[in-house]
């Protein structure tokens, strides 16, 4: 961590980017009970006076935005399709009009995966998520070959991909968290010459740590070796730790 925070420089304006699941919030067996403690949501609030911070993640907007609860902060959801941050908003346009045939796909899976006891089949609007963290070990290979097929007559219209306990079904587009994180820094009159760091832990964020390179500053949270990312933290706890050290340095400097 000391080697992260000697990289960033004094005086120097930062827009710091935050996965939720996994990053801030440790991962739950049941997703919906991944909420964010009280005095997490005033630290980010303290936070967010002092630097530009956005929260990006596989959840939908309206979901993190819930979740968090902080107006001064900007939101990126379902991978990247869809932001959020004072005036401006937007979703992709081929996701929305999407959403119907993502709504029958899904549908289409959940029947055919009835008999499989503790699933999770969630509808997030413009991607879906399959969520088998509860589900028998021995039942997953028979999971994803029901998903794999009901994705495969779509004409390639969807695709699926592999993260912590859960398949993420997202239209076949070329968008990702990273081109979401793009976007938004489009609309930052403060971007030119700011730090970027983005933190996440799950394989949809190594898009993320692609897309902003090597000059910014990328954390990969967790022990998996094959990332993208140019440095680690252990878990959600040196996390928060980290996001201290942040503010105090910037404090320090003003």
């Amino acid at each position: 961590m000391r080697e992260i925070l000697r990289n960033i420089e004094p005086g120097r304006r930062l827009l710091l980017f935050l996965d939720y699941d996994g990053t801030l919030v440790p991962i739950q067996r049941h997703p919906e009970r991944a909420g964010l403690a009280v005095r997490k949501k005033g630290a980010l609030e303290t936070l967010g006076r002092s630097t530009f911070v956005c929260l990006v993640s596989g959840r939908s907007l309206s979901d993190v935005r819930r979740r968090v609860g902080l107006a001064g902060l900007a939101y990126i959801g379902n991978h990247g399709l869809e932001a959020r941050w004072g005036r401006h908003a937007w979703v992709h346009p081929l996701a929305e009009r999407r959403r119907p045939a993502l709504g029958r796909l899904l549908k289409r899976i959940e029947i055919r995966a009835r008999c499989f006891a503790r699933l999770l089949v969630e509808d997030k609007g413009l991607t879906g998520s399959i969520h088998y963290r509860r589900l028998d070990p021995a039942l997953v290979a028979p999971l994803k070959r029901i998903v794999d097929d009901e994705v495969g007559r779509t004409a390639g219209k969807f695709v699926a991909a592999k993260g912590k306990k859960v398949f993420e079904i997202r239209p076949n587009i070329v968008w990702d968290k990273g081109a979401g994180i793009r976007k938004v820094i489009t609309w930052l009159p403060q971007a030119a010459g700011a730090l970027r760091i983005f933190i996440g832990d799950d394989r949809t964020d190594e898009d993320a740590f692609r897309a902003l390179g090597r000059d910014s500053i990328t954390i990969h949270v967790g022990r998996r070796r094959d990332t993208r990312a140019r440095y680690r933290l252990a878990d959600v706890g040196q996390v928060w730790t980290f996001l201290a050290n942040c503010r105090r340095r910037i404090q320090e400097v003003k």
